[in-house]
């Protein structure tokens, strides 16, 4: 029982840890553009680069993939675990840290004279234009903001109508596991629902009020989702269509008698922030795999 207690309680901080966008604490006398800044969650990352910022960027996570320019960027560490001497090796001008889990570090480094940003966890697709327009007032860069969110609703837009043509009146249900045991999944209220609302995919699990809410046998049977979709990280923990099955064996739900259990990338479908369309066609493209929806080649693809 406690191993199962610690295993749960690790994978909720791993889901908090990764699923957030740059909601930022104010900063008093932030006047001037920072020349080097350590990011120390994924989605801040994309977020500066997407707002103009990536050459200031000197440091990020082990967990950093994108864009591609961060992978020879030096790592200061993990979510939980980023190392104080490190950061001070770059010798940064702002380090951006979550608040939940990095406050005592990011007091560290404020007593040492570096400036920081305390991030807030939030769950929700809207939260992610507040946090882009708060970084780059931060950064001094204002207008930034503005043309990176209308940059995603215009991919948005096209993602959904890529979903239409697919799927046309009658879209499958989908639900997105975030783990297996327990059965963990994508709720109604956080960002992955109202991505699928955005691109006209209904979630299963809407109706659950909850971010990552884990759910019973019966719960899915109820709700009976056409296609049950696996969210695996590329790094740190993961799981994979193999142990989904195993746990669903013999339930009498679309998705399993019609083997529509398919895989989609938690990289991008995890960081809130500039890349939602990315995520967004992701999770059609998967759809479409195991529903024999038209499906595109490569070349048919919105983003690479």
């Amino acid at each position: 029982m406690k191993r199962a207690v610690s295993s749960r309680f690790f994978l909720s901080a791993v889901i908090a840890a990764i699923f957030f966008s740059i909601s930022v604490s104010p900063v008093t006398g932030q006047e001037a553009r920072t020349r080097r800044i350590v990011s120390l969650a994924p989605s801040v990352t994309e977020s500066l680069f997407a707002l103009g910022f990536g050459e200031e960027v000197v440091g990020v996570t082990d967990y950093d993939l994108y864009p591609k320019d961060v992978v020879a960027l030096p790592k200061v560490g993990g979510y939980y675990d980023p190392s104080l001497e490190k950061i001070l090796s770059l010798e940064p001008d702002l380090v951006i840290g979550i608040k939940t889990f990095h406050s005592g570090l990011l007091d560290r480094l404020e007593d040492l004279g570096i400036q920081v940003l305390s991030l807030v966890v939030h769950r929700r697709f809207n939260d992610i234009r507040l946090a882009m327009d708060r970084l780059a007032e931060e950064l001094g860069q204002p207008q930034a903001a503005e043309e990176a969110w209308q940059n995603i609703l215009n991919e948005l837009a096209q993602v959904r109508k890529k979903a239409r043509r697919l799927f046309g009146e009658n879209p499958p249900s989908v639900m997105v596991v975030v783990w297996h045991d327990p059965l963990t999944i994508a709720g109604g209220y956080n960002y992955i629902d109202d991505i699928l609302d955005r691109i006209g995919l209904p979630n299963a699990a809407g109706d659950i009020r909850y971010t990552f809410p884990v759910i019973d046998r019966e719960g899915l049977v109820v709700r009976n989702p056409a296609v049950l979709i696996v969210a695996a990280a590329s790094t740190g923990m993961s799981f994979s269509e193999k142990d989904l099955r195993s746990v669903l064996s013999g339930l009498p739900i679309e998705a399993v008698t019609e083997d529509r259990i398919v895989t989609v990338s938690a990289d991008s479908l995890f960081h809130p922030g500039p890349r939602a369309a990315i995520a967004a066609e992701e999770l059609v493209d998967a759809v479409a795999q195991v529903t024999g929806g038209d499906t595109c080649s490569n070349e048919e693809k919105i983003f690479d």
